[in-house]
């Protein structure tokens, strides 16, 4: 008769137990679990606990005979399975632990100790000895408790238990790769690249010998030998994903990256429902401008997995960039709730496009980081005094180039205080060799050109330097290199004006803004502190000028006698709801025309079909074509009337642009600094009576000064005030505020 135990002690015993287990005390584990197995022999949880005790114990046999009981009872409990196939193979018997496994994976895809145990058990069939003899069971018992050490951390242990057992099998797959891996561990990456060799002279056939050599050379920057190695390994798995997504890495990495877009193409039809080579691949058509492309890939990876954690940001980036908004709320709103329960990863960049709570944007930059960081590298400076008659400052950006960034900060780099401040460039972008690139290489005391060094490099080349402050311009954006700054390699570590907003990144010390794109109220929702300049923290090159001349306007499309709204930003930051109140004005305003820049073509089709569908003649929707100059681009603002600005994310040089021109900016704001920067730019011209709380506001604001032509002329003429008076500022007087802020640290 069984002994009576009731369930809540049954369970204390059994929690007990896998303590003992978990601890390693397997003889007391294994005393307490029989006693409850006494008493409730078909208990799958006693049942496989007993069968893990004993695979730990490498009593193989007997742990199978528990599994066995275990599945009997339990045959959909995929753990169970594995836990099978794990013992089959430590016992050589490779084809049936790849049944279990697959069993296991069948019952639980997401299983992924089950898919990483089975590719390993498919390595170990494949590396079996041709003349069709058994590894001797020491080899197995050697091999098999140095890869579980070696998984533990202890690769001092696992190597020792290695290197006996390549004493009794040279060529013994496992231990040549595993001990290939811990010799990583130990720095020794010469030894590593000879082991890694040797498994693939003696086993030529399989796969992951190659990735793992790659891999290596990779870190040790050798990267043409890396990539041929991983096309070494395609060319004998063409299945295998992650050789395909590290050869991609490379060659963009490498700026090859037409080559890395073709190798994610062959990538994805080799393995056509794999979900990180289709992400991967319509990544890189984003970054070729194939939004169209892109937006299909996304959605077929819902259509494999509606729960991608990544696809609907990725979709939604898509389609605002090409104004294509099918069911764009409906996006909208399961990537708002997917970032506030942590399900969903969005891009800052794309999430500052869609929502203008500033609580919400940090919470999608934090898991936006969480996702991307996994762990953090050793210090570089670790505490250590510089003492330098001027303090040494250096600007890390991908943007000395024709860009709206490089535009901007130029003077303040000329027009800086060198008597206090010895400044160095670090360029890890594109050298366009633009007048502005050219600028730049002599605006700063120390120009290097970093584009192809890597990250610990560049970090190591900070401390060397004994740089005091390091600013990154770039911030969440295209090109940026903040891991840079992850090896902490300054006392002090900022960001700057490339990005609107916090970068929730811990090595990240401050935060440079003003008072209204960042004011006392929203700070706790930034991680970094705050650096506050007094004025918009916006800057601009004031050696550039609008054409003295610029083309009548008939010549830019625009009627004669028609009032120009004009909205020069970006199409990914014009959202639905702010394009269907600039419809609300047309309709409202006679002989009043939209114009709008001209990027993609599919972007101009869909924005004439919205307005089309909105009752709006297409004819009413002006593009703008680019212009070689900037002083060209400046001066068409002569022709339009009032600039519409674009919610949450605002228009910044573009609006800067407008009152430059002495166009007047209706601009809408909310809490988050990328919705607040041009009412920043409006306090400064000190007409703040534009900026606008709700979208009926925006609306009935925008519609006033259209409608009304005395205000609209009083509006104009307080921003003639302006630029005649107090604004912009000099480029001087610009650069002393930034650098006399920057003593404060």
């Amino acid at each position: 008769m069984k002994p009576k135990i009731s369930p809540k002690v049954f369970q204390e015993r059994l929690n007990q137990a896998i303590g003992l287990q978990t601890g390693g005390d397997l003889d007391k584990a294994r005393d307490l679990f029989l006693e409850l197995l006494k008493a409730e022999p078909k208990s799958s949880a006693v049942l496989y606990s007993l069968g893990a005790v004993e695979s730990t114990a490498k009593n193989f046999e007997i742990a199978h005979e528990y599994l066995k009981k275990l599945l009997l009872l339990s045959p959909k409990f995929a753990l169970g399975h594995l836990a099978m196939s794990i013992v089959y193979s430590n016992t050589g018997k490779f084809e049936e632990s790849i049944n279990s496994a697959k069993q296991a994976l069948l019952l639980d895809a997401k299983l992924a100790p089950a898919k990483a145990h089975l590719e390993m058990v498919e390595v170990l069939l494949k590396t079996k000895p041709a003349n069709g003899s058994e590894t001797s069971p020491e080899v197995i018992s050697l091999t098999s408790k140095g890869v579980g050490l070696q998984n533990s951390g202890d690769n001092a242990g696992a190597e020792k238990l290695l290197l006996r057992a390549l004493e009794l099998d040279p060529k013994n797959f496992t231990a040549l790769y595993t001990l290939g891996i811990v010799n990583i561990a130990f720095g020794e990456n010469d030894k590593a690249l000879s082991l890694f060799s040797s498994a693939i002279e003696f086993y030529p056939t399989v796969a992951p010998s190659y990735h793992a050599k790659g891999k290596l050379l990779t870190d040790l920057g050798r990267y043409p030998e890396a990539i041929d190695c991983y096309r070494q390994g395609i060319s004998v798995d063409p299945k295998h994903t992650g050789m395909y997504l590290n050869i991609a890495a490379l060659l963009q990495f490498l700026n090859r990256h037409k080559e890395a877009l073709l190798i994610l193409v062959e990538g994805c039809e080799q393995v056509p429902n794999n979900i990180p080579l289709l992400e991967s691949q319509g990544v890189m058509l984003t970054q070729f401008k194939e939004f169209k492309l892109a937006g299909n890939i996304f959605k077929r990876i819902i259509e494999i997995d509606p729960n991608s954690p990544k696809a609907n940001s990725q979709l939604m980036l898509c389609m605002v960039h090409n104004c294509e908004w099918e069911d764009f709320d409906l996006i909208q709103q399961r990537i708002i709730k997917g970032v506030e329960t942590g399900s969903l990863v969005c891009a800052p960049l794309t999430f500052t496009g869609i929502s203008g709570d500033v609580r919400l944007v940090k919470k999608a930059t934090q898991g936006y980081v969480a996702e991307k960081i996994k762990s953090s590298n050793p210090a570089l400076w670790t505490g250590e005094v510089y003492k330098h008659p001027r303090k040494r400052v250096a600007f890390l950006s991908a943007d000395y180039r024709i860009h709206p960034v490089g535009y901007l900060f130029i003077s303040m780099v000329e027009k800086a205080n060198k008597n206090d401040f010895e400044l160095i460039g670090l360029s890890v972008g594109i050298n366009d060799q633009s007048e502005l690139w050219r600028r730049y290489r002599c605006a700063f005391e120390h120009y290097l050109d970093c584009q192809t060094k890597t990250s610990i490099e560049i970090a190591k080349i900070l401390r060397a330097l004994e740089v005091d402050i390091v600013i990154d311009l770039s911030g969440h954006t295209e090109g940026e290199r903040l891991d840079v700054l992850s090896h902490r390699p300054c006392p002090v570590q900022m960001t700057y004006l490339g990005f609107p907003g916090t970068l929730c990144l811990p090595y990240v010390d401050y935060l440079i803004v003003d008072p209204v794109t960042v004011p006392p109220e929203f700070r706790d929702s930034f991680s970094e502190k705050i650096l506050e300049l007094k004025h918009c923290y916006l800057p601009r090159d004031n050696s550039v000028k609008p054409s003295a001349k610029p083309l009548a306007k008939n010549e830019y499309g625009l009627p004669p006698d028609a009032f120009v709204f004009c909205s020069f930003n970006h199409n990914f930051k014009v959202t639905p709801s702010i394009f269907a109140c600039w419809m609300r004005l047309l309709k409202e305003v006679p002989n009043s025309v939209l114009w709008l820049m001209k990027l993609t073509q599919d972007t101009q089709i869909n924005l004439l079909k919205t307005a089309t569908a909105s009752g709006i003649n297409s004819e009413r929707i002006i593009f703008a074509s680019r212009v070689p100059n900037l002083e060209d681009h400046l001066a068409r603002y002569k022709h339009a009337d009032l600039f519409l600005d674009t919610y949450p994310y605002n228009g910044h040089t573009t609006v800067g642009d407008s009152l430059l021109c002495g166009v007047p900016v209706v601009t809408l704001r909310g809490s988050s600094f990328a919705s607040r920067v041009a009412s920043s730019l409006l306090n400064d011209v000190d007409m703040m009576e534009n900026v606008c709380e709700t979208e009926s506001e925006y609306y009935q604001r925008a519609l006033q000064l259209a409608l009304d032509s005395q205000q609209l002329l009083i509006s104009k003429q307080k921003l003639s005030h302006a630029l005649k008076e107090f604004w912009p500022r000099s480029d001087q007087d610009q650069s002393n505020e930034f650098f006399e802020t920057l003593k404060k640290i």
